[in-house]
């Protein structure tokens, strides 16, 4: 169920994009890995979770999180859309 006033954010499958995972620890981007961008973002879900438990195990001090994004350009303007591997939120920005 949608909150009322909070607009539904839909993954745009039809632009020319750019995908990647972004690590990160205490919100300081760390890492980056491009991924392919065909299917889904959630399709990614597994391997990201499985990647943010190996960090976890082996660097048990840092605050680690991982985002699935993925960007493109149209009409000039860069559009960004970041999905969260534990909340499952998908969130976007345009600059």
């Amino acid at each position: 169920p949608r909150k009322e006033g909070i607009p539904m954010v839909r993954e745009n499958m039809t632009a020319k994009k750019t995908r990647y995972i972004s690590v990160r620890n205490s919100g300081e981007e760390t890492y980056v890995e491009n991924i392919p961008v065909s299917g889904r973002m959630r399709d990614h879900l597994p391997a990201a979770k499985l990647r943010l438990r190996e960090i976890e195990r082996v660097m048990p001090l840092g605050k680690w999180s991982i985002t699935i994004e993925q960007q493109w350009k149209k009409g000039g303007v860069s559009h960004f859309q970041m999905l969260d591997i534990v909340t499952g939120k998908l969130q976007e920005s345009v600059l």
